[in-house]
């Protein structure tokens, strides 16, 4: 055999390698079961959902799939990309990177396909969490930040007014320690009446409007301790399932995620 051929033949084979490693994503969703066939509508976490005539059946539980019908939900197309994919506002980065060897790992891990699958969409709805709060996150702190400089000057009028109106009611009582002194007395008296009670009206409304931004304030920073709290739990979710991401300011975006490869793989798997 001439070396023209041995090299043909060898780019033929190289070919043929690629060709064969190479695994087209599922283009259906119609998925057939023992006791139910249907479109895939829905694959999360609780379980699956399938669309016949119209109408949705009752959700299915992974658990309650044999291994083959998983191998055959993997080749529908909203189950597939419910497993590889994970949409973000954010680019990929050296961070996504990094947790798309952790969602390998996991999913390797996985004592079996019906345990992978599952813990897969798990993390990915805790990764979609996390951003949400994260998203919320400054809006709250902004909300807080307003409402506190909102308040400086309706405490300093309620202060103000407080304190003008306690020398007002002072002032009742030197009138009407007068008040025998005669008609200029009481119309001292009077005046000094009326003014207190304008004064004491303003006051209460003030205090209303100050009550109300504290409550603003309190609303506002509670938010803010909610998204916290939330990330951080969702944090330390994450990292049962061996899925590093921060749990506390400065906090990252989890970025766009493709996972294909190991899903892939078990697709080939008989």
């Amino acid at each position: 055999m001439s070396m023209r051929s041995l090299i043909v033949l060898g780019l033929a084979a190289v070919t043929s390698v690629h060709a064969g490693s190479y695994l087209a994503p599922p283009t259906g969703d119609f998925l057939i079961l023992s006791n139910a066939a249907g479109t895939v509508r829905v694959l999360d976490a609780k379980g699956l959902v399938l669309e016949k005539n119209l109408a949705y059946l009752p959700r299915i539980a992974l658990a309650d799939l044999s291994p083959a019908k998983l191998q055959a939900l993997l080749e529908t197309k909203t189950a597939y990309a419910s497993l590889t994919g994970f949409a973000s506002g954010h680019g990929t980065n050296a961070q996504g990177a990094v947790i798309e060897r952790q969602l390998q790992t996991t999913w390797q891990q996985g004592p079996s396909l019906a345990g992978k699958i599952q813990t897969r969409l798990e993390i990915l709805e805790d990764l979609r969490d996390y951003n949400n709060e994260i998203a919320l996150l400054p809006g709250s702190l902004a909300a807080a930040s307003q409402y506190a400089a909102n308040e400086i000057p309706l405490n300093s009028r309620l202060t103000n007014r407080a304190a003008t109106a306690v020398a007002a009611a002072a002032q009742v009582e030197v009138t009407e320690r007068d008040r025998a002194g005669g008609p200029t007395a009481q119309v001292a008296e009077q005046q000094a009446q009326e003014n207190y009670r304008e004064l004491a009206v303003r006051v209460e409304k003030d205090n209303d409007q100050t009550m109300i931004a504290n409550g603003q304030i309190a609303g506002a920073n509670q938010q803010v301790a909610d998204h916290l709290a939330r990330c951080a739990a969702l944090a330390a979710r994450l990292a049962t399932h061996g899925i590093k991401v921060s749990g506390a300011p400065p906090f990252a975006p989890i970025p766009l995620l493709t996972l294909q490869t190991e899903v892939d793989a078990e697709r080939k798997t008989p």
